[in-house]
């Protein structure tokens, strides 16, 4: 553009003027704190809380019901080995060898059906108190058996070794598998009561001192389950908070 030549005249608009910003309004009064939210939890179920160490030990008992129930066939087996050891080292004809084992295979056979119907069984029939009772109870029925093995098998003069390892095998045998002091006493004590009394009446040899082990050695087998019970171990969460 030449010096002479006039300006556009759009070179001569003025810009806006300056405006400021409206001032804030002065706060009439202070802000307020928040409310704090309403508590909505429920109340804590003390009743509640108050039988957690009963449903504790409820659970601690079934636990340790279930584990009795479970070794029963372990326990059979024990018997068997025993009562075919015990046929094999005595004495006494085949007509008695036949009606002690008669007796003691119907006893393990009644304790095998009771295994399946109150534990063996997804959908147990029988609750595990009732079919715990029933296994002490056919256990009373096999200490009838086992006993009378002393007047059916045993030789007439039996070594005391042969007298005490009859009755304190499988006494101690089965306590140390059911770990249960009510099927001990149902095993043990007619046992021991009955192989000394064989011992006393059928003159064997040194049968005083063959009596005095049989019960000396029977307290013991008495004792084991308790012992046992001490040193088992619950799982974590059946375990008593200190």
């Amino acid at each position: 553009m030449a010096l002479g030549e006039p300006r556009p005249s759009s070179w001569n608009v003025r810009p806006p003027a300056f405006e400021p910003l409206p001032a804030a309004a002065p706060m009439s009064a202070p802000m307020s704190a928040p409310m704090p939210a309403q508590d909505q939890r429920p109340p804590i179920p003390f009743d509640a809380l108050a039988r957690l160490p009963r449903l504790r030990d409820a659970a601690g008992r079934d636990w340790r019901t279930g584990r009795f129930l479970a070794r029963a066939p372990l326990a059979c087996l024990l018997l068997m080995a025993a009562g075919t050891l015990a046929i094999a080292t005595g004495g006494g004809t085949l007509k008695s060898h036949f009606a002690w084992a008669a007796l003691l295979l119907i006893g393990i056979v009644a304790i095998i059906r009771s295994h399946m119907r109150g534990h063996a069984r997804t959908l147990r029939r029988t609750p595990l108190e009732e079919a715990a009772d029933d296994l002490r109870f056919l256990l009373l029925y096999m200490r009838t058996a086992w006993g009378t093995g002393a007047f059916l098998v045993m030789p007439g003069q039996p070594l005391p070794f042969q007298a005490v390892a009859f009755c304190l095998a499988p006494a101690l045998g089965l306590s140390l598998i059911l770990r249960d002091e009510k099927a001990a006493v149902a095993f043990t004590t007619p046992v021991l009561l009955l192989t000394a009394g064989a011992a006393l009446l059928g003159a064997w040899p040194a049968a005083p001192w063959v009596a005095l082990a049989i019960l000396a050695g029977g307290g013991g087998a008495l004792a084991l389950p308790a012992l046992q019970h001490r040193r088992t171990a619950l799982p974590p969460m059946l375990r008593p908070q200190e």
